[in-house]
């Protein structure tokens, strides 16, 4: 924060600002809404775009930067199974 010129949030006791440690009054209004207009994005393009697609399966907006999804059909089924036992 300090090489931007803005104010650090962190506390002396370099406590981060949260709910029980106060100091979420020091964040931005503008990052909040940007946190929430983010995530209102991607909750409608799931909602409206990619649920429309063929052979959609929920959760899945096609997004694997660090391919963590398996190629193969078995470990594809063992990766949704895990998912929807494990949230």
């Amino acid at each position: 924060a300090a090489l931007v010129g803005m104010t650090p949030l962190l506390q002396s006791a370099d406590r981060a600002p949260s709910v029980l440690n106060g100091g979420l009054g020091n964040v931005s209004p503008l990052y909040w809404g940007l946190c929430l207009a983010g995530a209102a994005a991607i909750d409608l393009y799931g909602i409206f775009g990619a649920s429309k697609k063929e052979g959609y399966t929920p959760g899945d907006l096609g997004f694997d930067p660090l391919g963590v999804f398996p190629e193969d059909k078995e470990g594809q089924e063992w990766v949704k199974l895990a998912e929807v036992k494990n949230g």
